[in-house]
């Protein structure tokens, strides 16, 4: 899959409404384990890994979006040459 191709669904993907809910969803409940005094160390280390690797993901993704810009620009370049 080419780079277009990708961020396309990249851009589909995080406009869809049921995605961003999960992800919100999901950091939420972790983000309550830190708030909950009654959570155990382990809890809290666990919470913390899910936030990160959600943090990761969408730190992936926005780099796709950030790949097709710079394919594009390279792209205009080339056409102005």
């Amino acid at each position: 899959m080419n780079i277009k191709e990708k961020a396309a669904k990249i851009r589909t993907l995080k406009a869809d409404d049921t995605f961003k809910d999960v992800l919100s969803e999901v950091r939420g409940r972790q983000i309550a384990v830190f708030l909950d005094v009654s959570s155990s160390q382990d809890q809290r280390d666990e919470a913390h890994n899910i936030v990160s690797a959600l943090t990761r993901i969408e730190n992936y993704l926005d780099s796709i979006l950030a790949d097709e810009v710079i394919y594009n620009r390279k792209q205009l370049k080339l056409k102005l040459k």
